[in-house]
């Protein structure tokens, strides 16, 4: 007779109760890791590489030169009908904005704008307390006229959730539109002027040749193969290759004046009215003779 054992499987372990203090401890450990760290923009990336490496911030200016510089300069030379691009090789791309001192100046005043106009926006993001220890001092209310307040959404994010673009973004993309049109006008006044007799005059004689080309010309600027010209009088431009001009000589520009319509003598009414009195007399002098017979 065999005889069976049945195993019982073991008992679930009793659930024990946490104590009060244990719970608390945990919710506080909980509460005591960092937030994740906000995503960093591209003024944040920015503003870390220029601190690290200051330099850079001359690689930025030259660069926003020759771009402009190249902005400008086909805009120019387009007012005379001259696709300069066409003329330009590789390495006049990035001297091109270097050649006309203008050029630096807009682009340092724009950066120093841009840096203004969001000083707000950084002094805010460092926190109440430096914002209004800058406003302590005169200069500080000077760029910081509104006190502060806390960042908050715009139109965009309460009705349609997009919060648009931020504000240094905004501040820069306006100022590239605002330069680049400027440059436009200004360049488009310089050609006017050139086409009314300004600009640097100039005499060029070609390679081989022992007399000047007639009359003075308008430099407009050069590139590394070839010389541009504007001729007021026929009212033309043209490229010239740099081995094709011997000499430019430099003289002083006279402007062009509009021809003045010759303006007739007004006739004196003192005058006597010879014109009627001369009929008169021959008439007379060919009665004499028939009065005699």
């Amino acid at each position: 007779m065999t005889t069976e054992t049945t195993v019982a499987p073991p008992a679930a372990p009793e659930a024990r109760a946490v104590p009060a203090s244990t719970a608390a401890a945990a919710t506080e450990a909980v509460a005591a890791e960092p937030a994740a760290p906000a995503p960093a923009t591209w003024v944040d990336w920015l503003l870390d590489a220029l601190r690290h490496e200051p330099a850079h911030a001359l690689t930025l200016f030259y660069l926003g030169a020759s771009a402009l510089g190249l902005w400008a300069s086909y805009w120019f030379f387009a007012s005379f009908g001259i696709p300069v691009m066409d003329y330009m090789d590789p390495s006049d791309y990035i001297t091109v904005g270097l050649r006309d001192p203008v050029n630096l100046l807009i682009v340092a005043l724009a950066m120093a704008l841009m840096l203004l106009l969001n000083f707000h926006e950084y002094a805010r993001e460092k926190g109440q307390a430096y914002y209004e220890r800058v406003r302590g001092h005169w200069w500080g209310r000077l760029l910081l006229v509104f006190p502060y307040r806390e960042k908050r959404g715009g139109f965009l994010q309460r009705v349609m959730g997009w919060s648009g673009f931020s504000f240094p973004t905004g501040i820069l993309l306006g100022m590239i539109w605002a330069t680049l049109w400027l440059t436009v006008g200004y360049v488009q006044h310089k050609a006017e002027d050139i086409r009314n007799g300004g600009g640097h005059a100039v005499r060029i004689t070609l390679a081989h040749a022992h007399e000047a080309q007639p009359g003075t010309a308008r430099l407009l600027g050069t590139i590394g193969d070839f010389v541009f010209l504007y001729w007021p009088e026929q009212k033309r431009a043209e490229a010239i290759a740099v081995e094709a001009v011997g000499r430019l000589q430099s003289v002083p520009a006279t402007r062009t004046q509009a021809a003045q319509p010759a303006t007739r003598p007004a006739v004196s009414p003192a005058e006597p009215a010879e014109p009627a009195a001369k009929p008169a007399l021959a008439a007379a002098k060919a009665a004499e003779p028939a009065l005699a017979h």
